[in-house]
C-alpha cells in the first residue's frame, strides 16, 4: 500500500476535531422576509410575449420574473430606469415614477433577483437593446412602468462586480460560470443544444432506430486515448469510464437490435484543447445488416436535419470540376475525399473546402530532397496576393512555434527581383529555370510561397504545407474562398457550410517514434489501428492483412464540415477469427481474449454485419453556433488543467476513504 500524503491526513484530522459549539452559530433568517422570498407573484408574461403582442396590451397590468440587468438610472427624484432581463435571457425596461419606488429601485444592484408588476406602456423614445446571437438588433417598443415588486433575492458584492465583465468572457472567472450563464449568448447557446439533440433524436426515430442507455462503468481496454479508472473495494479491481460506447453498441448489434442510438457521456484523460474536455458528449449510432454507404445515408439524413433545422441554412459541396460551391439537395449524397488526395492536395484529413488554396507537386524541378530521403515529395502552396491582403501579416503564419516539428520555407515576393531569385535561398537546386517553377506556381509579385515536403503517404497530420493552409485560412478568413454555382444560394463565409467524407484511410499506421532532425520516424515493423481495432478493411485489400498491412486501406469514413472532422465511424469486423487475428498477429496484442473476450464471444454467436458512427456533439454544437470553442456550448466546462473551478473538482480524498478502496497516495517527495 502507498503511503498517504501526511500533511492531508493531519488536515482531515484537525477538520474533525473541531466541535458545533466551537463554531460560529447562525441565527434563523428572519421569518417575514424571508417567507416573502417564496410568496411571490408568479409571471403573466415573459418578455417575447409582450413584445410579440404589445399593441394589444398598453396599459394592462403584468407579472415579470426576471433580474436587474446594471445598474439602475436615477434620471430625477422620482424618476428611475433599470433595464430587466428575464429567465428567457430577453430585456425590457422598467421605469418608476413613484418617488417611494424609485428610492428603493434606485438601491437595487445588478444580478438582483426580481418580481416586478407595472403597466406597459409605449415607449417615448425607441432604443436599441443587445445584440441577439446572431448580431441582429432589435428595438424596444415598450416598457414597464413598475406599480410594485418584490425582492426574491439580493445579489451580492461578486455578482455586481462581473457585470461589468459581460461582454469580456476570457476575463471572466470560471469558477462563477453559473453567473455567466445567465447572459444571452450562452442560453441561447444551450437551448440552441438543445433543440439540436432533439432534432437528432426526432430524425433517428423516424428512421426505425432504438434508444438505448450503455454503462458508464466499463472496464480498461486499450483504445487509444488514456482512460479515467474509478476503484473499486475488490482488492486491485477497477472500472474505467468508457471512451466511447463502441464494445457495448457491437454487443447490441449482436443483440439482435436493427438500429441503435444515444447521445452518451464519453471520457479520455488526455491533454485539453479549445475543441477537447475529458468528458465530452457524442451522437452514438450503428446499424446492423448494415453496409458504409447505409450508415453515411443516415447520417446525412441527421446532420442535414440539424442544419436545417437549428441552423435554416443548406450544406454544400464542391463540384471539383468546376472548384464552386453547389447548395446540397435533400436526397444528395456528400461527396467522398480519399485520404491520400486530401493529404496531397491540402496537407490534412480534415480540409477546409471551402478554400481554394491547393498544393502543386513540383519533385520533377528539383534535384534532390531537402534533408530526409524519406521525405521526397517537394510541393509548393501560393496565396495570391497574400501581401496586399494586410498591412500587417500575421505573425502565426511564419513562426516556428505554429508548426509541428518544422515548418515550410516561406517566402514574401516584393518585387521582380525576389520574384526572380527566391527559390535559389532554398538548401536544394532546380533543375529548371526558375521561371518554369513560377509558370507552375503562377507566381506573381505580392505573392506568398511556401514550400516543404512531405513522404509518398504522410503519416504526418497535418503535413508542413496544411498546417500552413490552415493558419492562412484562419489568418485571412474571407480570402480565396470558392464562387456559388448558379442556382446556390450566396451566403457570407460565416454561414457557409461545406460538408465532405474522408475515406479509404490506412488501417494501420507504423508506430511512431522520437523526431529526428525534426521529421518523425517510424517503426515499420509495430503496427496501431489508425482509429480503432474494430474497423474492417476494404475488401479489395483483404490479402494484405497477411503480407502487408500498412497497405491496407480501412472501411472508415469521417464526416468533416469546414475542416472540422464533426464525426466519423466505420464497416466493423463481425467475424471473430478474423478479429482474432488482427488483436493478435497484426497488432501483437498478447491479452486479447482477456480483454475483449465479450466482444469475440458475442461476433461467434451469429453477430450480423453491422457499422456505425459518432458525431461529436459538443463539437458540432460549437460549429451551429459559430464558436471556435466548445466550452461555449458546454453548460459547466474543465479548465486546461481538467478542474472543475465552479465545485472546485477534482478534489483530495480523506485516507479513511482510500482505505476502502485499497489506495494510498505518494508523497510528492517520494518522487
Amino acid at each position: 500500500m502507498l503511503r498517504y500524503n501526511q500533511s492531508i491526513k493531519h488536515s482531515f484530522r484537525f477538520r474533525r476535531c473541531f466541535s458545533v459549539s466551537q463554531l460560529n452559530r447562525l441565527e434563523l433568517p428572519d421569518k417575514q422576509k424571508t417567507i416573502e422570498k417564496f410568496n411571490f407573484k408568479h409571471f403573466t408574461h415573459t418578455v417575447g410575449d409582450i413584445t410579440g403582442k404589445y399593441h394589444q396590451l398598453i396599459g394592462k397590468q403584468v407579472t415579470l420574473n426576471g433580474w436587474i440587468d446594471g445598474a439602475p438610472r436615477k434620471i430625477s427624484k422620482g424618476l428611475v430606469f433599470a433595464k430587466f432581463r428575464d429567465f428567457n435571457g430577453e430585456y425590457t425596461q422598467i421605469v418608476s415614477k413613484s418617488e417611494d419606488l424609485s428610492r428603493i429601485l434606485r438601491t437595487l444592484k445588478p444580478e438582483d433577483s426580481l418580481s416586478v408588476t407595472g403597466t406597459i406602456n409605449l415607449k417615448a423614445q425607441k432604443k436599441k437593446n443587445l445584440a441577439n446571437l446572431d448580431g441582429i438588433q432589435q428595438e424596444e417598443t415598450w416598457e414597464l412602468n413598475v406599480n410594485s415588486f418584490q425582492i426574491l433575492n439580493n445579489s451580492n458584492e461578486k455578482a455586481s462586480q462581473l457585470d461589468s465583465l459581460k461582454d469580456t468572457p476570457n476575463q471572466y472567472p470560471p469558477e462563477y460560470r453559473y453567473l455567466q450563464l445567465r447572459l444571452p449568448y450562452y442560453q441561447q447557446a444551450l437551448k440552441m443544444r438543445a433543440k439540436a439533440a432533439r432534432v437528432a433524436r426526432s430524425v433517428l426515430d423516424s428512421m426505425n432506430f432504438t434508444e438505448i442507455e450503455t454503462p458508464l462503468l466499463f472496464k480498461s481496454t486499450p483504445e487509444g486515448a488514456k482512460e479515467f479508472l474509478v476503484p473499486t473495494r475488490k482488492h486491485g479491481h477497477f472500472y474505467a469510464l468508457p471512451q466511447s460506447p463502441q464494445q457495448y453498441k457491437q454487443l447490441l448489434m449482436a443483440s439482435g437490435f436493427k438500429g441503435y442510438y444515444q447521445i452518451a457521456k464519453c471520457f479520455r484523460d488526455e491533454d485539453l484543447r479549445a475543441d477537447r474536455q475529458p468528458e465530452f458528449t457524442q451522437i452514438d449510432m450503428e446499424m446492423s445488416f448494415g453496409r458504409s454507404e447505409d450508415i453515411q445515408h443516415v447520417v446525412e439524413r441527421l446532420v442535414s436535419s440539424i442544419w436545417g433545422s437549428v441552423k435554416e441554412l443548406p450544406l454544400y459541396r464542391v463540384d471539383f470540376e468546376t472548384g464552386k460551391l453547389v447548395e446540397l439537395e435533400k436526397s444528395e449524397s456528400f461527396p467522398k475525399l480519399s485520404y491520400e488526395t486530401a493529404l496531397q492536395k491540402f496537407g490534412i484529413d480534415k480540409p477546409d473546402l471551402r478554400s481554394t488554396l491547393t498544393f502543386e507537386t513540383l519533385t520533377d524541378l528539383f534535384e534532390s530532397s531537402f534533408h530526409n530521403n524519406e521525405f521526397n515529395v517537394i510541393e509548393g502552396c501560393v496565396l495570391k496576393e497574400g501581401l496586399k491582403k494586410k498591412k500587417k501579416l500575421p505573425n502565426q503564419l511564419f513562426h516556428d512555434m505554429e508548426y509541428k516539428d518544422r515548418k515550410p520555407f516561406i517566402f514574401k515576393i516584393r518585387n521582380a527581383e525576389e520574384l526572380n531569385n527566391w527559390a535559389y535561398k532554398l538548401p536544394i537546386k532546380l533543375k529548371c529555370p526558375i521561371e518554369e517553377l513560377n509558370q507552375r506556381l503562377n507566381v506573381a509579385v505580392n505573392d506568398i510561397v511556401a514550400i516543404s515536403d512531405r513522404s509518398e503517404l504522410p503519416y504526418e497530420n497535418p503535413t508542413p504545407l496544411g498546417r500552413f493552409r490552415q493558419l492562412a485560412i484562419q489568418h485571412f478568413p474571407q480570402e480565396w474562398m470558392r464562387d456559388f454555382s448558379e442556382g446556390s444560394t450566396k451566403q457570407k463565409l460565416d454561414n457557409v457550410f461545406v460538408a465532405s467524407w474522408l475515406v479509404d484511410f490506412p488501417l494501420f499506421s507504423p508506430v511512431e517514434l522520437e523526431s529526428k532532425d525534426g521529421y518523425p520516424t517510424y517503426d515499420y515493423k509495430r503496427y496501431e489501428s489508425t482509429h480503432h481495432p474494430f474497423t474492417m478493411a476494404k475488401l479489395e485489400d483483404y490479402e494484405y492483412l497477411a503480407s502487408d498491412p500498412l497497405k491496407v486501406k480501412g472501411d472508415h469514413y469521417d464526416l468533416v464540415i469546414n475542416g472540422v472532422e464533426v464525426g466519423g465511424g466505420s464497416r466493423r469486423v463481425h467475424d471473430a477469427q478474423l478479429q482474432k487475428f488482427i488483436f493478435q498477429e497484426i497488432l501483437q496484442i498478447k491479452n486479447h481474449m482477456s480483454l475483449f473476450g465479450h466482444l469475440i464471444h458475442a461476433l461467434d454467436s451469429g453477430c450480423p454485419p453491422h457499422a456505425g458512427l459518432a458525431i461529436g456533439f459538443d463539437r458540432m454544437c460549437s460549429m451551429l453556433l459559430g464558436s471556435s470553442n466548445i466550452r461555449d456550448v458546454v453548460a459547466f466546462p474543465k479548465t486546461q488543467a481538467g478542474a472543475d473551478p465552479v465545485v472546485e473538482s477534482p478534489s483530495t480524498v480523506p485516507a479513511q476513504t482510500l482505505d476502502i478502496y485499497n489506495i494510498g497516495v505518494k508523497d510528492l517527495e517520494e518522487h
